[in-house]
Protein backbone atom coordinates (compact mmCIF):
# COMPACT_ATOMS: atom_id res chain seq x y z
CA UNK A 1 0.00 0.00 0.00
CA UNK A 2 1.26 3.59 -0.93
CA UNK A 3 1.84 6.06 1.56
CA UNK A 4 2.41 9.58 -0.18
CA UNK A 5 5.11 8.65 -2.60
CA UNK A 6 6.77 6.11 -0.15
CA UNK A 7 6.05 2.46 0.94
CA UNK A 8 5.48 1.66 4.85
CA UNK A 9 7.67 -1.04 5.74
CA UNK A 10 5.69 -4.06 6.11
CA UNK A 11 6.37 -7.47 7.45
CA UNK A 12 5.45 -11.20 5.76
CA UNK A 13 2.60 -12.26 8.46
CA UNK A 14 -0.42 -11.40 9.80
CA UNK A 15 -3.09 -13.27 11.25
CA UNK A 16 -6.05 -13.75 9.48
CA UNK A 17 -8.39 -11.97 11.77
CA UNK A 18 -5.98 -8.90 11.09
CA UNK A 19 -6.79 -9.06 7.15
CA UNK A 20 -8.16 -5.47 6.85
CA UNK A 21 -6.28 -4.27 9.64
CA UNK A 22 -3.51 -1.45 9.13
CA UNK A 23 -0.12 -3.11 9.28
CA UNK A 24 2.33 -1.71 11.39
CA UNK A 25 5.71 -3.19 11.59
CA UNK A 26 7.90 -2.13 14.86
CA UNK A 27 10.21 -5.22 14.80
CA UNK A 28 11.98 -6.42 12.16
CA UNK A 29 11.13 -10.35 12.32
CA UNK A 30 11.67 -12.70 14.91
CA UNK A 31 13.96 -12.39 18.18
CA UNK A 32 13.59 -16.62 18.67
CA UNK A 33 13.48 -17.73 15.31
CA UNK A 34 14.26 -21.41 16.37
CA UNK A 35 11.02 -23.02 16.26
CA UNK A 36 11.55 -26.44 13.87
CA UNK A 37 7.83 -25.92 12.54
CA UNK A 38 8.01 -22.36 10.92
CA UNK A 39 9.99 -21.12 8.14
CA UNK A 40 8.68 -17.79 8.34
CA UNK A 41 12.04 -15.84 9.23
CA UNK A 42 14.58 -18.27 9.01
CA UNK A 43 17.99 -16.77 7.94
CA UNK A 44 16.56 -13.40 8.58
CA UNK A 45 18.27 -11.09 11.26
CA UNK A 46 15.97 -9.78 13.87
CA UNK A 47 15.99 -6.11 14.71
CA UNK A 48 13.96 -3.44 16.38
CA UNK A 49 13.24 -0.49 14.35
CA UNK A 50 13.47 3.46 15.32
CA UNK A 51 10.87 4.36 16.91
CA UNK A 52 10.91 7.83 15.15
CA UNK A 53 10.44 5.69 11.89
CA UNK A 54 7.34 4.13 13.16
CA UNK A 55 5.80 7.18 14.16
CA UNK A 56 6.81 8.88 10.59
CA UNK A 57 5.04 5.92 8.85
CA UNK A 58 1.81 6.98 11.57
CA UNK A 59 1.40 10.17 10.59
CA UNK A 60 1.91 9.61 7.15
CA UNK A 61 -1.36 7.03 7.60
CA UNK A 62 -3.15 9.93 9.25
CA UNK A 63 -2.59 11.95 6.68
CA UNK A 64 -3.43 10.20 3.81
CA UNK A 65 -6.90 10.85 2.33
CA UNK A 66 -9.57 8.23 3.49
CA UNK A 67 -6.96 6.42 6.31
CA UNK A 68 -9.51 8.15 8.54
CA UNK A 69 -12.03 5.13 8.12
CA UNK A 70 -9.39 2.23 9.44
CA UNK A 71 -10.45 0.78 12.86
CA UNK A 72 -7.96 -1.77 13.97
CA UNK A 73 -4.02 -1.90 13.75
CA UNK A 74 -1.36 -4.54 13.96
CA UNK A 75 1.72 -4.78 15.67
CA UNK A 76 4.39 -6.92 13.50
CA UNK A 77 6.37 -8.73 13.24
CA UNK A 78 6.89 -12.11 15.36
CA UNK A 79 7.17 -10.56 18.71
CA UNK A 80 6.15 -6.39 19.20
CA UNK A 81 6.34 -6.45 23.06
CA UNK A 82 10.11 -6.68 23.05
CA UNK A 83 10.49 -3.08 21.87
CA UNK A 84 11.44 -1.42 25.22
CA UNK A 85 7.97 -0.26 26.76
CA UNK A 86 8.62 3.96 26.56
CA UNK A 87 8.83 3.26 22.75
CA UNK A 88 5.60 0.79 22.45
CA UNK A 89 4.10 3.35 24.94
CA UNK A 90 4.67 6.38 22.38
CA UNK A 91 3.69 4.43 19.30
CA UNK A 92 0.33 3.27 20.64
CA UNK A 93 -0.34 6.86 21.76
CA UNK A 94 0.02 8.15 18.34
CA UNK A 95 -1.58 5.63 16.65
CA UNK A 96 -5.31 6.38 19.06
CA UNK A 97 -4.14 10.17 19.17
CA UNK A 98 -3.54 10.16 15.13
CA UNK A 99 -5.86 7.83 13.84
CA UNK A 100 -8.51 7.79 16.26
CA UNK A 101 -11.12 5.42 14.09
CA UNK A 102 -8.89 2.50 15.50
CA UNK A 103 -10.42 1.24 18.02
CA UNK A 104 -8.60 -2.14 18.25
CA UNK A 105 -4.97 -2.62 18.36
CA UNK A 106 -3.13 -5.74 18.55
CA UNK A 107 0.12 -7.78 18.26
CA UNK A 108 2.06 -10.96 18.13
CA UNK A 109 4.41 -11.75 21.07
CA UNK A 110 5.89 -14.77 22.61
CA UNK A 111 5.10 -16.01 26.01
CA UNK A 112 9.22 -15.60 27.64
CA UNK A 113 8.99 -12.06 26.42
CA UNK A 114 5.73 -11.65 28.38
CA UNK A 115 6.78 -13.11 30.87
CA UNK A 116 9.85 -10.09 31.45
CA UNK A 117 6.69 -7.50 31.54
CA UNK A 118 4.88 -6.87 35.00
CA UNK A 119 1.42 -6.93 35.48
CA UNK A 120 1.46 -3.16 35.96
CA UNK A 121 3.64 -2.81 32.91
CA UNK A 122 1.04 -4.63 30.66
CA UNK A 123 -1.64 -2.02 32.43
CA UNK A 124 -0.01 0.40 31.13
CA UNK A 125 0.01 -1.08 27.62
CA UNK A 126 -3.61 -1.51 27.48
CA UNK A 127 -4.97 1.95 28.75
CA UNK A 128 -2.25 3.46 25.80
CA UNK A 129 -4.71 1.17 23.50
CA UNK A 130 -3.19 -2.26 23.24
CA UNK A 131 -6.74 -4.66 23.31
CA UNK A 132 -5.67 -7.98 22.07
CA UNK A 133 -2.32 -10.10 22.34
CA UNK A 134 -2.02 -13.07 19.80
CA UNK A 135 0.59 -15.70 21.26
CA UNK A 136 1.39 -18.71 19.39
CA UNK A 137 1.08 -21.36 22.69
CA UNK A 138 1.26 -24.63 19.92
CA UNK A 139 1.07 -27.11 22.59
CA UNK A 140 0.54 -27.60 26.00
CA UNK A 141 2.53 -30.89 26.12
CA UNK A 142 6.20 -29.71 27.04
CA UNK A 143 7.30 -32.91 25.27
CA UNK A 144 6.23 -31.47 21.94
CA UNK A 145 7.44 -27.89 23.04
CA UNK A 146 10.64 -29.11 23.77
CA UNK A 147 10.92 -31.44 20.26
CA UNK A 148 9.86 -28.11 18.32
CA UNK A 149 12.61 -26.07 20.27
CA UNK A 150 9.80 -23.61 21.20
CA UNK A 151 11.57 -21.89 24.11
CA UNK A 152 8.53 -22.17 26.32
CA UNK A 153 7.01 -24.73 28.67
CA UNK A 154 3.55 -25.25 29.40
CA UNK A 155 3.88 -23.52 32.90
CA UNK A 156 5.17 -20.60 31.01
CA UNK A 157 2.51 -20.31 28.51
CA UNK A 158 0.18 -20.32 31.38
CA UNK A 159 1.92 -17.89 33.73
CA UNK A 160 2.09 -15.69 30.60
CA UNK A 161 -1.24 -15.75 29.57
CA UNK A 162 -2.50 -14.90 33.43
CA UNK A 163 -0.90 -11.55 33.17
CA UNK A 164 -2.18 -10.86 30.06
CA UNK A 165 -5.59 -11.50 30.94
CA UNK A 166 -4.78 -9.65 34.57
CA UNK A 167 -3.92 -6.79 32.74
CA UNK A 168 -7.02 -6.58 31.08
CA UNK A 169 -5.62 -7.68 27.65
CA UNK A 170 -7.54 -10.19 25.37
CA UNK A 171 -5.37 -13.32 24.67
CA UNK A 172 -6.02 -15.15 21.49
CA UNK A 173 -4.27 -18.49 21.48
CA UNK A 174 -3.20 -20.41 18.61
CA UNK A 175 -2.40 -23.91 18.63
CA UNK A 176 -1.18 -26.43 16.18
CA UNK A 177 -3.14 -29.79 16.15
CA UNK A 178 -0.38 -32.22 14.64
CA UNK A 179 2.72 -31.02 15.95
CA UNK A 180 3.59 -33.73 18.44
CA UNK A 181 3.30 -36.41 15.36
CA UNK A 182 2.18 -39.74 15.77
CA UNK A 183 4.57 -40.30 18.96
CA UNK A 184 2.86 -37.97 20.51
CA UNK A 185 -0.35 -37.30 19.32
CA UNK A 186 -2.69 -38.32 22.00
CA UNK A 187 -0.83 -36.90 24.66
CA UNK A 188 -0.30 -33.30 22.48
CA UNK A 189 -4.67 -33.31 22.41
CA UNK A 190 -5.21 -33.65 26.19
CA UNK A 191 -2.20 -31.57 27.48
CA UNK A 192 -3.31 -29.10 24.75
CA UNK A 193 -6.74 -29.09 26.11
CA UNK A 194 -5.89 -28.63 29.89
CA UNK A 195 -3.65 -25.91 29.15
CA UNK A 196 -6.34 -23.97 27.08
CA UNK A 197 -9.12 -24.70 29.96
CA UNK A 198 -6.65 -23.55 32.64
CA UNK A 199 -5.99 -20.29 30.36
CA UNK A 200 -9.20 -19.93 29.76
CA UNK A 201 -8.51 -17.04 26.70
CA UNK A 202 -10.96 -15.26 25.25
CA UNK A 203 -10.09 -16.86 21.51
CA UNK A 204 -8.26 -20.19 20.39
CA UNK A 205 -7.52 -20.45 16.86
CA UNK A 206 -6.59 -23.62 15.15
CA UNK A 207 -3.43 -23.71 12.91
CA UNK A 208 -2.67 -27.56 11.45
CA UNK A 209 0.37 -28.58 11.49
CA UNK A 210 2.23 -28.94 8.46
CA UNK A 211 5.42 -30.13 7.55
CA UNK A 212 6.69 -26.89 5.32
CA UNK A 213 10.41 -26.89 3.35
CA UNK A 214 13.49 -25.38 4.69
CA UNK A 215 12.57 -25.58 8.03
CA UNK A 216 13.86 -28.09 11.10
CA UNK A 217 10.92 -30.12 10.89
CA UNK A 218 11.47 -30.70 7.51
CA UNK A 219 14.78 -32.50 8.04
CA UNK A 220 13.35 -34.60 10.82
CA UNK A 221 11.00 -35.99 9.00
CA UNK A 222 13.27 -36.37 6.41
CA UNK A 223 15.60 -38.32 9.06
CA UNK A 224 12.98 -40.29 10.73
CA UNK A 225 12.28 -38.46 13.89
CA UNK A 226 8.76 -37.39 12.88
CA UNK A 227 5.99 -38.83 11.86
CA UNK A 228 3.21 -36.47 10.50
CA UNK A 229 -0.44 -37.43 10.81
CA UNK A 230 -3.13 -38.14 8.31
CA UNK A 231 -5.93 -35.48 7.80
CA UNK A 232 -8.13 -37.87 9.22
CA UNK A 233 -5.87 -38.45 12.36
CA UNK A 234 -5.23 -34.82 12.81
CA UNK A 235 -9.10 -34.76 13.22
CA UNK A 236 -9.30 -37.38 15.51
CA UNK A 237 -6.75 -35.03 17.67
CA UNK A 238 -8.41 -32.03 17.41
CA UNK A 239 -11.86 -34.24 18.80
CA UNK A 240 -9.86 -35.61 22.10
CA UNK A 241 -8.46 -31.38 22.58
CA UNK A 242 -11.86 -30.06 21.94
CA UNK A 243 -12.90 -32.84 24.60
CA UNK A 244 -11.28 -31.09 27.06
CA UNK A 245 -12.76 -27.54 26.70
CA UNK A 246 -16.45 -28.61 27.34
CA UNK A 247 -16.88 -26.40 30.05
CA UNK A 248 -14.69 -23.94 28.75
CA UNK A 249 -15.60 -20.36 27.88
CA UNK A 250 -13.91 -19.49 24.60
CA UNK A 251 -14.41 -18.61 20.90
CA UNK A 252 -13.30 -21.80 18.94
CA UNK A 253 -11.75 -20.36 15.61
CA UNK A 254 -10.75 -22.51 12.40
CA UNK A 255 -9.69 -19.93 9.91
CA UNK A 256 -6.76 -20.82 8.32
CA UNK A 257 -6.27 -22.51 5.12
CA UNK A 258 -4.30 -25.27 5.97
CA UNK A 259 -7.47 -26.65 8.24
CA UNK A 260 -9.55 -29.42 6.82
CA UNK A 261 -12.78 -27.95 8.56
CA UNK A 262 -13.24 -24.81 8.09
CA UNK A 263 -16.68 -24.96 10.25
CA UNK A 264 -15.15 -25.70 13.08
CA UNK A 265 -16.52 -21.92 14.74
CA UNK A 266 -18.02 -21.30 17.64
CA UNK A 267 -18.74 -19.90 21.26
CA UNK A 268 -17.55 -22.61 24.24
CA UNK A 269 -19.36 -24.20 26.18
CA UNK A 270 -22.89 -23.58 24.05
CA UNK A 271 -21.42 -24.34 20.70
CA UNK A 272 -19.38 -27.72 22.03
CA UNK A 273 -21.93 -30.18 20.88
CA UNK A 274 -22.15 -28.43 17.24
CA UNK A 275 -18.70 -28.71 16.58
CA UNK A 276 -18.52 -31.94 17.77
CA UNK A 277 -20.94 -33.37 15.45
CA UNK A 278 -19.13 -31.80 12.53
CA UNK A 279 -16.40 -33.55 13.38
CA UNK A 280 -18.55 -36.94 14.52
CA UNK A 281 -20.11 -36.37 10.54
CA UNK A 282 -16.50 -36.27 8.90
CA UNK A 283 -15.33 -39.11 11.25
CA UNK A 284 -18.61 -41.04 9.97
CA UNK A 285 -18.53 -40.75 6.20
CA UNK A 286 -17.25 -43.77 3.78
CA UNK A 287 -13.37 -44.00 3.67
CA UNK A 288 -14.34 -42.87 0.07
CA UNK A 289 -16.29 -40.27 1.03
CA UNK A 290 -13.56 -39.03 3.45
CA UNK A 291 -11.26 -39.18 0.27
CA UNK A 292 -13.35 -37.55 -1.56
CA UNK A 293 -13.55 -34.25 0.84
CA UNK A 294 -10.21 -34.41 1.86
CA UNK A 295 -8.90 -34.04 -2.08
CA UNK A 296 -11.32 -31.45 -2.41
CA UNK A 297 -10.66 -29.47 0.61
CA UNK A 298 -6.92 -29.30 -0.57
CA UNK A 299 -7.52 -28.46 -4.15
CA UNK A 300 -10.09 -25.23 -2.69
CA UNK A 301 -12.60 -27.03 -4.56
CA UNK A 302 -14.96 -27.02 -1.67
CA UNK A 303 -14.61 -25.54 1.62
CA UNK A 304 -16.95 -27.60 3.92
CA UNK A 305 -18.85 -30.58 4.45
CA UNK A 306 -22.38 -29.38 2.75
CA UNK A 307 -20.49 -29.15 -0.46
CA UNK A 308 -19.96 -32.79 -0.86
CA UNK A 309 -23.32 -33.59 -1.94
CA UNK A 310 -23.12 -32.79 -5.27
CA UNK A 311 -22.86 -35.25 -7.93
CA UNK A 312 -21.22 -31.82 -9.90
CA UNK A 313 -18.53 -31.30 -7.56
CA UNK A 314 -17.77 -34.87 -6.62
CA UNK A 315 -17.30 -35.33 -10.70
CA UNK A 316 -14.91 -32.08 -10.23
CA UNK A 317 -12.56 -33.18 -7.17
CA UNK A 318 -12.58 -37.26 -8.72
CA UNK A 319 -11.13 -35.18 -12.38
CA UNK A 320 -8.35 -33.55 -10.23
CA UNK A 321 -7.73 -35.90 -7.67
CA UNK A 322 -4.50 -36.84 -9.88
CA UNK A 323 -3.02 -33.31 -8.65
CA UNK A 324 -3.45 -34.29 -4.91
CA UNK A 325 -0.92 -36.84 -3.15
CA UNK A 326 -2.01 -36.62 0.20
CA UNK A 327 1.14 -38.82 0.66
CA UNK A 328 3.08 -36.31 0.64
CA UNK A 329 3.83 -34.59 3.90
CA UNK A 330 4.27 -30.65 2.62
CA UNK A 331 1.58 -28.32 1.25
CA UNK A 332 3.47 -27.54 -2.29
CA UNK A 333 0.96 -29.84 -4.10
CA UNK A 334 -2.34 -28.12 -2.22
CA UNK A 335 -3.70 -25.92 -4.76
CA UNK A 336 -4.67 -22.48 -2.69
Amino acid sequence: MNIGEQHPEQGPLRPPSEARSLLIRVVRNCPWNRCSFCPAYKKEKFSLRKTEDVIAEIEQWASEAGQSKVSTAFLQDGDSLIVPVESLLIILETIRKRLPSVTRITAYARSRTILQRPVEVLKKLREAGLSRIHIGIESGCDEVLEFVNKGATSAMHLEACNRVIDAGIEVCCYVMPGLGGRRWSEKNALDTGRLIAAILPQHVRLRTCFVLEGTPLAQAYLDGKFEPLSDEEVVREIRLFLGQLKDTKTEFISDHRMNLLLELNGNLPEDYQRLMDIIDRFLGLSAEMKKLFITGRRLNIIRRLDELVSDDVIARIKANAHLYDPRIPTPKNILY
